[in-house]
């Protein structure tokens, strides 16, 4: 059904982050290539969200902060796979 579609893409999008915004460009960053821009503008937003790894993840969408989550040790990466799950967050 669409209800419970919805209710697990709700942490994938970051909330209250339309295109153009400062926040939008640099969540934008945490997904470029190069690694030491995307460390940075991970590493800026995790500090303005005062390391708190909830509101991380609601700032930023799941898909955008799960990387940064793992460098921090918060969210353990399957070792098969490079994808993770909503209940790894602890």
């Amino acid at each position: 059904s669409s209800s419970s579609s919805s209710s697990s893409d709700h942490k994938m999008a970051p909330v209250d982050a339309p295109p153009g915004t400062l926040r939008w460009k640099i969540i934008r960053l945490m997904t470029w290539t190069e690694s030491n821009t995307k460390r940075c503008a991970s590493e800026l937003l995790w500090t303005l969200c005062e390391s708190n790894p909830k509101e991380f993840v609601l700032r930023t969408g799941f898909g955008n902060a799960v990387h940064m989550m793992g460098i921090k040790g918060l969210v353990k990466l399957p070792k098969d796979s490079t994808t993770a799950t909503a209940d790894t967050i602890r």
